[in-house]
């Protein structure tokens, strides 16, 4: 397999693997703060007013969301690709950055709620390129 094929797939792999972790621990979050009955998803106002009110540590689980993703997905990357692992797994935390500001952008957030996503998103890039570049064998002298 060519270094450019494996280098896709590591990149596909990375990415549905965040967005996997990411939607499962965002869905855990619901099951235990459920949104109130009858929410109108549509409304910007409700949506301010809920994002507003949200208990914090709703707020955190999803901070930890999205940690936890960007976090694996770019472990994922790093270790799957033929060449340039750190490469890789900032290929993913950008992904993952871009897609988070996208949210924070649509649906309003408190303050700190985007200081902590923006801080996820470059740590655990950062840390899944670090943990998960292979490392060289040593060489014996």
């Amino acid at each position: 397999m060519s270094s450019l094929v494996r280098n896709i797939l590591a990149l596909l792999a990375g990415a549905i693997v965040a967005i996997v972790l990411i939607g499962l621990v965002q869905a855990a979050t619901h099951a235990m703060y459920p949104p109130p009955p009858g929410l109108d998803y549509k409304d910007p106002e409700v949506l301010k007013k809920i994002m507003m009110e949200a208990p914090v540590g709703a707020l955190l689980m999803v901070l930890l969301s999205y940690f936890a993703g960007t976090y694996v997905g770019s472990w994922v990357a790093a270790r799957l690709s033929a060449d340039s692992p750190e490469r890789q797994a900032f290929l993913i935390g950008g992904m993952m950055l871009i897609s988070g500001v996208m949210n924070l952008m649509a649906i309003p957030h408190p303050i700190w709620f985007w200081a902590g996503s923006i801080v996820a998103f470059l740590v655990a890039a950062f840390l899944g390129a670090k943990t998960g570049a292979r490392k060289a064998p040593a060489v014996r002298t």
